[in-house]
């Protein structure tokens, strides 16, 4: 199924297209001179689910057609996508002596540039260019602001696929996105393992 991938003012969008095995996937229009391309941001844990998520944004939205590296400034600039991670306080009652909390900030803080090392690498072997960002807080709600604060058009973020019970009871980052974020948001499943 393809829809007409102009707007009423003659702009191009990406087209949904259906595949032969029930799902979608976006097709990258040429961007018209002086256009830029959709501002994405992905977030990232250290779950494999988030380096899917990331790997599939790269090979199904951000792809350079045919694996060739852009050929002028314009097409340099508008493959861009920023990668965020959330490293989430730690509770100060938990750790009563300061170099205890020191510490262990330290190593959130050391685990975050590996994720985004990783990410950025991801990014670097595909083409295409990647701002990385190390954000503190809760990561529903500085997931859900930074998007709107960095005018995102689109919020991917991974799928754990937990049950309902404990969706109900932990929270899920992505259903909180879902609901919360100002712009469109992908949740990205990984594929079913064979049983």
């Amino acid at each position: 199924m393809e829809s007409d991938n102009r707007g009423a003012t003659g702009e191009q969008h990406p087209v949904a297209v259906e595949t032969d095995n029930g799902g979608t996937m976006a097709e990258q229009q040429p961007v018209p001179e002086g256009k830029k391309m959709m501002n994405v941001l992905v977030a990232v844990d250290d779950s494999d689910e988030s380096f899917y998520a990331l790997e599939w944004v790269l090979d199904k939205l951000l792809k350079y057609n045919g694996g060739v590296a852009p050929q002028t400034a314009e097409q340099e600039h508008s493959k861009v996508v920023t990668i965020v991670h959330v490293i989430e306080p730690l509770p100060r009652y938990a750790f009563p002596g300061g170099y205890v909390v020191e510490s262990a900030s330290k190593t959130q803080e050391q685990n975050g540039a590996r994720i985004l090392s990783r990410a950025f690498e991801m990014c670097r072997n595909k083409m295409v260019k990647a701002k990385t960002l190390i954000l503190e807080g809760d990561p529903k709600d500085r997931i859900c602001r930074a998007a709107d604060e960095m005018n995102i058009d689109l919020l991917v973020v991974g799928s754990r696929g937990l049950g309902q019970i404990k969706r109900a009871f932990l929270g899920s980052v992505s259903d909180y996105c879902a609901h919360h974020a100002r712009c469109a948001v992908l949740v990205v499943k990984p594929p079913k393992k064979p049983h």
